[in-house]
């Protein structure tokens, strides 16, 4: 999939659009996710895309634009300058998000079940709070590694891991991960799997897998204060 197209469709699964060129337009409440001051994408083919919260005066917008060409990804000091300088409290996140390649279609684990979020285990672990099926392995009465879409459409999801601290390094968690892209590849959607780049154990959990980098993304959040 071209990187591009993988970030506007993330950015969909989101709650957003693309408005006006490089204008973000929220068209849907997703759970987690609120309208970032700007977003910057360093793509895996090595073009940079910038959108901006629809709602950012031009003239701010412009300012910001102007600054791109003197920025070296992960920093943005240039941009932080110009945040302060207009009062924006903003606070700074970077992630990468990862595709499943093409010919990744693994058969479940027999280890791993299909269980729902009224599932009382489900519940217990701590998933049933999210929509669909949730990917499990139980050990001793009880769940100890599960995978679930945080957010999922008709096109898409992304993928959501967690594995209990006394079960880690068994490749639980590559098989519950595996049992969910497997379905969502069959469903002929498109499984995303994104971390923050400071998770080690998560981009360790990708490389084992074997992912493809889609793309990097500075997001710049609104903030309560101005500490940034």
């Amino acid at each position: 999939m071209n990187p591009l197209d993988a970030l506007q469709l993330q950015l969909r699964l989101e709650g957003f659009e693309i408005a006006d060129g490089n204008r973000l337009r929220q068209v849907e409440i997703v759970r987690g996710e609120e309208m970032p001051v700007m977003l910057l994408a360093q793509l895996a083919d090595g073009q940079v895309a910038a959108y901006f919260d629809e709602s950012l005066r031009q003239g701010l917008v412009l300012e910001l634009m102007e600054q791109m060409q003197l920025i070296h990804l992960p920093s943005i000091d240039p941009l932080r300058k110009i945040l302060n300088a207009h009062n924006i409290p903003f606070q700074v996140g970077h992630y990468r998000t990862n595709l499943f390649t093409p010919t990744f279609l693994e058969f479940m684990s027999l280890d791993v079940e299909r269980r729902t979020k009224e599932d009382p285990q489900v519940q217990e672990f701590g998933f049933g709070e999210f929509a669909g099926q949730v990917y499990v392995i139980e050990r001793d009465g009880k769940v100890v590694s599960a995978c679930v879409s945080t957010h999922e459409n008709e096109r898409c999801g992304e993928a959501w891991v967690c594995t209990d601290s006394q079960y880690r390094h068994h490749g639980l968690a590559r098989q519950v991960v595996n049992a969910w892209a497997g379905d969502m590849l069959a469903a002929g959607k498109v499984p995303f799997y994104s971390h923050k780049i400071e998770n080690v154990a998560s981009a360790g959990l990708a490389k084992h897998l074997g992912l493809m980098p889609a793309f990097e993304e500075i997001v710049i959040s609104y903030a309560e204060d101005s500490s940034s």
